[in-house]
């Protein structure tokens, strides 16, 4: 058992959420700071979430690393079809970026502004 997860236990009564315990997978695997740069967050945040104590948007947290971590599929309006979750956080993450043009991105970042998963005044 990770040092992590130990933490986490304590923290989190005994009762770590499943999404907790694939951010602690992800970190015991790479890095905190890879982790946190993967889902756009800082290593704070992450350490934070891990011991239960982040006074943040707890729910936009979450959503972060199940989308990048869980990955369970997603019915994309824009694409018409289904994608995993990652691919989602993925088009998220670049459609906060104006630096990219082309047909497909301007259709994606245009679709993904107006999508529920997409809050950027819930932002860290």
């Amino acid at each position: 058992m990770s040092v992590r997860l130990s933490s986490a236990q304590i923290a989190w009564n005994q009762d770590v959420p499943d999404w907790v315990a694939a951010l602690i997978t992800q970190c015991d695997q790479t890095s905190q700071n890879s982790v946190a740069k993967a889902l756009g967050i800082s290593a704070a945040v992450v350490s934070q979430v891990i011991h239960n104590n982040y006074a943040g948007n707890m729910l936009r947290t979450e959503s972060l690393i199940r989308d990048a971590f869980l990955n369970a599929p997603v019915d994309c309006p824009a694409l018409r079809e289904t994608i995993a979750s990652a691919d989602c956080l993925a088009w998220r993450q670049k459609a906060k970026k104006r630096s990219s043009s082309g047909p497909v991105f301007v259709h994606m970042r245009r679709a993904c502004l107006a999508c529920p998963k997409f809050k950027p005044e819930a932002e860290e």
